[in-house]
């Protein structure tokens, strides 16, 4: 008979809650880019990217939320809870970096308009290509926090309970 699988706890979502703002967040500065290279797409392709970073962000915290459920029930050996801690500090960086990153795209896409004062196009192209490079730099803490997770994982043998 066909069934399908049980849900997984909150302590054990953390694995599969936290791919998904990865990917939104590493898809977004692609977005950008495309948006700085097709001026005739550029508010569209902008704004799917605002939405992104958005998206990933608040995924983000959920991920957190489901770390700290399973950093409860983890191990407390020296070597695991340190890498535990790090791995929290490295997301809880990622967390401020987006948040930041998703006000001041925010800011670039609506501002001018909510000021009832439009950025000249080249402010507005230069600013852009600024938040691109900040944006590009923000996925370095990214890439660590994942890869010290997939560290607890694949080097210390750190899983959900099932």
């Amino acid at each position: 008979m066909f069934a399908l699988p049980s849900i997984p706890g909150w302590d054990a979502s953390h694995p599969a809650v936290s791919h998904f703002p990865i990917a939104l967040l590493v898809i977004a500065p692609v977005l950008l880019l495309a948006g700085l290279l097709s001026p005739g797409r550029r508010q569209g392709l902008l704004a799917f990217a605002f939405a992104l970073t958005v998206a990933g962000t608040l995924g983000v915290y959920v991920s957190a939320a489901t770390g700290d459920a399973a950093r409860d029930v983890a191990s407390k050996a020296p070597p695991i809870a340190s890498a535990i801690a790090e791995h929290e500090d490295l997301g809880s960086l990622v967390r401020a970096v987006f948040s930041v990153l998703a006000v001041l795209l925010a800011a670039l896409l609506h501002g001018p308009r909510l000021l009832r004062r439009p950025l000249a196009p080249a402010t507005s192209t230069a600013l852009a290509w600024v938040l691109f490079v900040v944006f590009v730099c923000a996925l370095l803490p990214l890439y660590n926090a994942a890869h010290s997770g997939a560290i607890l994982v694949h080097r210390l043998g750190v899983h959900a309970k099932l």
